[in-house]
C-alpha cells in the first residue's frame, strides 16, 4: 500500500524495527521455527495487507521479507533469538525478557542498547541512520551520505554476522576459513597452509609461504576462545611456539578481542607478528570476498560535464 499524496510512493508498511514484536510474538511459543514458516506468521500477525505483501524493492525482493530479514538480523545479534541451525530460529530468554518489558511496538534503541547487540562493534561502526529513514529525513539528508551510511550499515551487519557464524563453527572450519584468507591475500604457494599436527605444534595451526619461492614462511594460529577478550598470558604462549620452531614471523588470529596489554606484548618481542582480532578478521573477508558474495551491483548515473563543455 503506498501514501499517493506524496511527490513519489512512499510505503505504509510498518518499518523494519517495527517487527521486533510480531516477530518475537510469533517465536515465543518456544518452538525452533523454520525460516519460511516464521515469515510467513510474522507477515500474519503483523497484518499486512495484500497489496503490502505485493510490493518490492527494485531488486525484485518483496520488500516485507526485506524488512522482517533486517529484524531478524538485529534480534539475533542482540542474541534475542538465536538459530540452532540454518535456516532456524528460536526465542532466547532476552527475547521474552523485551515481550514481558514493552506492553507495545518495541523501541529500536532498547534493541541496540542490549550489550551482546554492540559486543563486536566498536562505537565508530555504528550506524547515524536507519536502514529505513522516514521521508522528512530523506528530503533533508545529502543523498550522498545516504547512500554511504546504507552501504556501512549493511556491511556492520554482514560484519556481524560473518562473526557469529565463525564463533558457531567448528576449530577445523575456522582454520579452513583462515587458510582461505590468506590464500586469497596472496600468501602460500599453490594455494595452500600446510597443517601442524602432533606433540611439539606449541598450539599452531599451520605454516603459509609468505611468497611463492617460499624463502619465508608465516606461522599461523586460529583459535576460537570462550573468552570476550585475549590478554598477555596467550600471546606468550603464541610467541614461546614460534621461538621453539626458529620461526620469525607469526599470525593470530581469533573471533576474540585483544587486550591492551596482549597487544603490548605483540610489539615487544622481536618476532614480526600480527594480531587479527575478530572485527579485522571480518573486515579482511569483506575485502577479500571469502564468506561472502556479491548480492547486488548498482550505478549510480551523473551527468557528464565533459560531453556538453563544446557545445
Amino acid at each position: 500500500m503506498t501514501d499517493t499524496t506524496a511527490r513519489e510512493p512512499i510505503s505504509t508498511m510498518p518499518r523494519w524495527y517495527e517487527f521486533f514484536r510480531p516477530l518475537l510474538e510469533v517465536l515465543a511459543d518456544g518452538q525452533t521455527w523454520q525460516k519460511r514458516d516464521m515469515e510467513r506468521a510474522v507477515i500474519a500477525r503483523a497484518g499486512l495487507s495484500e497489496d503490502e505483501i505485493a510490493e518490492t524493492l527494485s531488486s525484485g525482493q518483496p520488500r516485507a521479507l526485506n524488512r522482517i530479514g533486517w529484524a531478524t538480523s538485529a534480534l539475533r545479534r542482540a542474541k534475542a533469538i538465536e538459530s540452532p541451525s540454518r535456516a532456524h530460529f528460536r526465542i532466547t530468554e532476552t527475547g521474552r525478557g523485551l515481550l514481558r518489558e514493552h506492553e507495545g511496538a518495541i523501541p529500536e534503541p532498547v534493541v541496540y542498547a542490549i550489550p551482546a547487540y554492540s559486543e563486536y562493534t566498536p562505537a565508530r561502526g555504528r550506524k547515524t541512520i536507519t536502514v529505513d529513514p522516514s521521508p522528512a529525513t530523506v528530503e533533508d539528508a545529502d543523498p550522498d551520505e545516504l547512500i554511504s551510511s546504507g552501504i556501512q550499515l549493511i556491511e556492520s551487519d554482514t560484519k556481524s554476522t560473518l562473526l557469529q557464524r565463525l564463533r558457531e563453527s567448528d576449530p577445523y572450519d575456522f582454520e579452513r576459513v583462515v587458510r582461505s584468507l590468506l590464500v586469497k591475500m596472496g600468501y602460500g604457494r599453490d594455494g595452500t597452509m600446510s597443517p601442524l599436527r602432533g606433540s611439539g605444534d606449541g598450539g599452531l595451526d599451520g605454516v603459509i609461504d609468505r611468497d611463492e619461492l617460499g624463502l619465508s614462511k608465516i606461522y599461523v594460529q586460529a583459535k576460537r576462545y570462550a573468552e570476550a577478550t585475549i590478554g598477555r598470558p596467550k600471546v606468550q604462549e603464541f610467541v614461546g611456539a614460534l621461538a621453539t620452531r626458529g620461526a620469525n614471523v607469526g599470525v593470530f588470529f581469533t573471533t576474540s578481542r585483544f587486550t591492551a596489554e596482549a597487544v603490548d606484548a605483540a610489539e615487544r618481542v622481536p618476532q614480526e607478528i600480527a594480531l587479527v582480532d575478530g572485527e579485522r578478521l571480518t573486515a579482511l573477508m569483506l575485502r577479500h570476498k571469502v564468506g561472502v558474495q556479491v548480492a547486488q551491483t548498482i550505478e549510480i548515473l551523473k551527468v557528464d560535464e565533459d560531453f556538453f563543455a563544446d557545445e
